[in-house]
């Protein structure tokens, strides 16, 4: 019999992240397609609130701790889809996704700020970083103003990633991710409210980006987000999300046709290089980083320890009904 120990649940964070950025690769191009026929508060709108009804049947066991701590995490996730579509009006999918990537350097900056424990290299990882932005929005001011609107979201995602790893283990996910979907549907609802009439005929032709962009990049990303993160740290996350602007390179070649110009590709391996600088070494250099501790219900030797049997499957189903 497997029981559920925390090296499982670590590498099954792991898995859930790398998902989730594969995941997060595709929103740009998806967003481009929905912006070319609506306005960025409608489809906004409309996402989220898609999102919300389709959890809503989960929502139970509410309390004022649950909702409290889901319209922070709401707040902060409104900031940063509304600063991504906004921004995305003016700038490439490709483009969008490695300066949305700086949300990692932000996250661990914001860790050494709080640890009071900056480095050069950390120092010289978000010069890199902003160089890089700097090259790839030379070419155009319209396009620095997109590229501004991303930086807005990169790092009100690094402000959420942080807030979500103190909150997702006191809440089940399922309701935690509910509470946040509606705030986030409310506010972009009133963002929309003086032109969601006018477009209800696009609407129902962009309906396939709308349901992928709702169920597909919005309620499973946010699920597998905060279930990995009750298993793994916000660093973790940082690192392996960094895949994300790779991915979305990939998606918009493949789904928009878009390419790097020289000047663009030049920049995009300078933010690489700085997201890389901050995090792989913060990652082996980190002091207070710890193994996972396995749970008791760990077999030992290969026998379960006696009462172990019993401890894992009650472990397992409890993990089930957490989820809600």
């Amino acid at each position: 019999m497997t029981f559920i120990t925390e090296t499982h649940k670590h590498t099954l964070g792991l898995v859930l992240i790398v998902v989730t950025a594969l995941i997060l690769g595709t929103i740009p191009a998806a967003i481009k397609e929905a912006i070319a026929s609506l306005s960025p508060a409608t489809q906004f709108a409309i996402r989220f609130t898609i999102a919300a009804i389709i959890l809503t049947p989960f929502l139970r066991n509410l309390n004022v701790k649950l909702v409290r701590d889901g319209a922070m995490l709401g707040v902060l996730l409104f900031g940063v889809f509304a600063t991504a579509t906004i921004g995305l009006e003016t700038i490439s999918a490709n483009q969008a996704s490695f300066i949305f990537g700086l949300n990692m350097v932000f996250v661990t900056l914001f860790e050494l700020l709080f640890r009071k424990r900056i480095s050069m290299r950390a120092l010289l990882a978000v010069i890199l970083a902003f160089t890089g932005i700097g090259v790839m929005s030379w070419k155009s001011g319209e396009s620095a103003i997109g590229n501004l609107w991303l930086l807005s979201s990169a790092l009100s995602d690094a402000a959420y990633i942080i807030v979500l790893e103190v909150f997702s283990p006191n809440h089940s996910p399922i309701p935690l991710v509910t509470i946040q979907l509606w705030v986030v549907a409310v506010l972009g609802l009133l963002w929309a409210a003086p032109e969601l009439t006018q477009h209800i005929e696009t609407i129902q032709a962009s309906l396939g980006v709308l349901i992928y962009l709702s169920v597909v990049a919005t309620v499973l990303v946010l699920l597998f987000q905060t279930l990995a993160q009750q298993w793994i740290s916000a660093h973790e996350v940082a690192l392996f999300l960094a895949l994300e602007p790779v991915f979305g390179a990939i998606f918009a070649f493949l789904l928009l046709g878009e390419t790097f110009s020289v000047r663009s590709f030049i920049g995009a391996v300078i933010v690489l290089v700085g997201i890389s600088l901050i995090l792989i070494p913060a990652k082996i250099d980190e002091s207070d980083s710890q193994p996972p501790q396995l749970q008791e219900s760990t077999v030992r030797d290969g026998t379960p320890l006696k009462g172990e049997v019993l401890l894992g499957v009650l472990n397992n189903e409890r993990e089930i009904e957490e989820l809600f």
